[in-house]
């Protein structure tokens, strides 16, 4: 029955854990991420006859049932109905109640944050500046870049935590669904990327305002929210070009959601950091080539 319910999530595209406990929320990667990642939840019920799975990454949330020979009675779906119901209400309480804790503690982190300077080893790897994006002073995140998430409300609720190899994390319990940030000022175009050096490598080369989703699956979501406040702009979603895919058909949809435009850049594997850092350092070196011919 295990068996099945790990089927179950394979078949929506999600690697399930090697091991399901029954009466326990079990977190494992979200589509398309690390083994590491711990977007996605399962749950089997006690009974190991249903249970229910879902991706915070994608919004994905399924409810599984156990097939068997003889059909459920109407009591029996009932009683799954009901318990499944039990459950979600149970659910929801403890996402907001996880969220609100994690909006707390961001507040508390985000006030004692120092501002980023150009010797934050990320933002000199990623060739970027800070744009306002802080770090700890002391302890587990000196040298840390803490970048802030916001609500449509724009209240600060959760953070993402980006190490110098570029490891990215948030709060756990954090919202991130809808959530963003912005580099600049408004302008009548506005660009919409996935990660943080993205939309800085972007800002900078264009100056037009741009938004942070941080993550593919959250990019429609964050366009409809900038073309709610800007109607009259033109939204272009800056995606990423995956070997899988991802960043290219959650442009198409963000565009789609929005009624926007899209750019990939050309080379896979690549963002708009990775294209643009590549064009500059052809540049440098042609620079440096003239120089050394007139000398």
């Amino acid at each position: 029955m295990c068996r099945e319910f790990q089927d179950a999530i394979r078949a929506a595209g999600l690697i399930p854990p090697d091991t399901i406990t029954t009466g326990k929320i079990i977190a494992f990667a979200g589509l398309n991420k690390p083994k590491a990642n711990r977007a996605a939840r399962c749950f089997l019920f006690p009974d190991r006859r249903g249970g229910w799975f879902q991706d915070f990454t994608t919004g994905l949330v399924e409810v599984w049932q156990m097939k068997r020979e003889s059909p459920y009675t109407e009591q029996e779906r009932e009683d799954f109905r009901r318990k499944c119901e039990r459950d979600r209400a149970a659910r929801e309480q403890a996402v907001t109640e996880g969220q609100q804790a994690a909006a707390f503690k961001a507040d508390k982190i985000y006030k004692r944050a120092v501002s980023a300077d150009a010797g934050n080893l990320y933002l000199h790897r990623k060739q970027i500046h800070p744009h306002g994006a802080k770090t700890g002073d002391s302890g587990r995140l000196k040298g840390v870049l803490i970048v802030p998430l916001f609500d449509g409300a724009i209240k600060l609720v959760n953070l993402q935590f980006i190490h110098a190899d570029g490891t990215k994390r948030f709060l756990s319990g954090g919202k991130k669904k809808c959530c963003f940030w912005w580099l600049g000022k408004k302008t009548s175009t506005v660009l919409i990327a996935e990660g943080f050096a993205t939309a800085a490598s972007l800002h900078e080369h264009t100056g037009h305002q741009v938004f942070i989703a941080f993550d593919a699956g959250n990019l429609a979501n964050v366009a409809k929210i900038v073309r709610a406040n800007n109607p009259n702009a033109e939204i272009i979603i800056m995606g990423d070009n995956d070997k899988n895919g991802t960043g290219q058909n959650a442009a198409i949809a963000a565009a789609l959601a929005s009624g926007g435009k899209y750019l990939i850049p050309p080379t896979v594997g690549h963002d708009w950091n990775d294209h643009l850092t590549a064009i500059r350092t052809a540049e440098n070196s042609r620079i440096a080539e003239i120089a050394e011919v007139v000398r």
